[in-house]
């Protein structure tokens, strides 16, 4: 099963040098995501996994999401449109639970998919965010011909918290609306979470031919605390910075 982004995501991810993303489960909205980098490597958050509830302390930055309404369950086959009436006040977004009953692949109405083999059929899932337009009361999934799902959708409020900020001035946390900072969230290869600096994974554009897979060797980064000096652990990406590739 494979969850993939949108064109316009996907370029902001590229800026932020994170490369392809294939995850089981993600669950964000447009700027929330978590991004495994390759197999064995570490894990670097710059948002999916850390949204919550609230009354749950997120990391710095990292959406705070408050269901505002029941949820609307609605399944289709080929696209569809689920109704889910007047949204309440203070409703920003829309949060969509896509499951696949059969194989094939499933768009969210901002481009997100979901897809399946036979094998996933009832049981893979999706979990995202649609920003909640003025006057909207739908949200649409779209699917081939004889493709069936099953969507539940939720109203919410959407608030997205601040970064942290250390004794040296770095802003640490997960990237989100306002950009990136200093200190990036990571899990380390030996699973403690952490930070490494974000310049870390910057580098210069890809030139001329340099636009295929990496032949470098993998970058290896500390992880810090966020005080930024105090290291815990080690992440390791699989490509070097600036070779970053589009998503497919």
């Amino acid at each position: 099963m494979t969850v993939r982004m949108d064109e316009a995501f996907a370029a902001g991810l590229r800026a932020a040098l994170v490369e392809h993303v294939e995850t089981t489960p993600a669950r964000r909205r447009r700027t929330r995501w978590q991004v495994t980098l390759g197999v064995g490597v570490g894990v670097l958050l710059v948002g999916g996994g850390v949204a919550v509830a609230a009354g749950v302390l997120p990391l710095p930055g990292a959406d705070v999401v408050t269901p505002l309404a029941s949820s609307v369950t609605g399944t289709g086959t080929g696209t569809g449109t689920v109704e889910l009436g007047t949204p309440p006040a203070g409703a920003t977004s829309i949060d969509i639970k896509v499951t696949c009953l059969t194989a094939g692949r499933f768009f969210t109405a901002d481009g997100a998919s979901l897809e399946c083999s036979a094998a996933d059929a009832g049981h893979g899932s999706m979990d995202w965010q649609v920003p909640l337009q003025v006057g909207q009361h739908t949200t649409v999934i779209r699917a081939g011909s004889g493709e069936r799902w099953r969507a539940v959708a939720t109203y919410s409020h959407v608030t997205t918290t601040e970064w942290g900020i250390n004794a040296d001035g770095l802003t640490y946390g997960i990237m989100n609306d306002k950009g990136i900072p200093d200190l990036l969230a990571v899990i380390a290869t030996n699973d403690r979470a952490g930070y490494v600096y974000s310049r870390d994974l910057q580098g210069p554009e890809p030139t001329g031919l340099q636009t295929g897979a990496s032949t470098s060797k993998p970058i290896q980064l500390p992880v810090y605390t966020s005080d930024g000096h105090t290291v815990i652990g080690e992440f390791i990406t699989n490509e070097a910075p600036g070779t970053a590739r589009a998503m497919p």
